[in-house]
């Protein structure tokens, strides 16, 4: 008789603490896998963490001729002597992509795909190798400051690096490495396909039923 009493005493009491214990996890089950966002997210935080990827480096060597008119009176007679130099130089310019402008909204995901929509590559720097580079000739006249216009020379043939590097397609070259090097890293961590695109598909982003 006690037997049977503290057995109906342990139903009494169980059942409706195991009813209220699992009663969250009928009525709110746990989602079966990652969703969308969760997915989005995470991408878009590994990729910002990445901040500014260098891709590519050039590296030049140039001769660069730099000449600045003097003024003419009356568009007659000049007042002074051209000035020119003459610079023989070594630089280097870098391709790279800043993956910080990358926000949720470049960012689409379907059943088994990942379209992305990447920034645009640009050139991180360009600078000239100093010691390297060397004035190979300098001709100024009597109210140039030699100087200053040695200076400016030296600038300009430093703007010539990047216009190298420009016109030698590196802003291209940025671009394939930056798909050959992300699109695996970027499969991994969502395990799904990625495709990089300049126009996305209108497909929204929801939870994973």
């Amino acid at each position: 008789m006690r037997v049977r009493r503290f057995i109906a005493l342990v139903l009494l009491l169980g059942i409706p603490f195991f009813i209220g214990y699992h009663w969250q996890h009928w009525t709110n089950p746990l989602p079966t896998g990652p969703t969308d966002i969760e997915i989005t997210t995470k991408l878009v935080t590994e990729i910002e963490a990445l901040g500014k990827m260098e891709l590519v480096k050039y590296r030049f060597q140039e001769v660069t001729e730099v000449k600045e008119l003097s003024p003419e009176f009356m568009n007659i007679l000049k007042l002074d002597s051209d000035a020119e130099a003459i610079l023989i130089t070594k630089g280097e310019a870098t391709g790279c992509l800043d993956l910080m402008k990358i926000s949720a909204g470049d960012v689409r995901i379907t059943a088994d795909t990942v379209w992305m929509r990447l920034p645009d590559p640009e050139i991180c720097y360009y600078k000239l190798d100093l010691q390297n580079t060397r004035l190979y000739s300098v001709e100024t006249g009597f109210f140039t400051d030699r100087d200053q216009f040695i200076a400016r020379a030296y600038r300009q043939a430093e703007r010539e690096i990047k216009n190298a590097a420009t016109n030698s397609g590196i802003l291209d070259e940025t671009e394939v490495n930056a798909h050959r090097i992300l699109r695996p890293m970027l499969e991994e961590l969502s395990g799904k396909t990625i495709i990089f695109t300049k126009q996305l598909p209108a497909v929204r982003i929801t939870p994973a039923d």
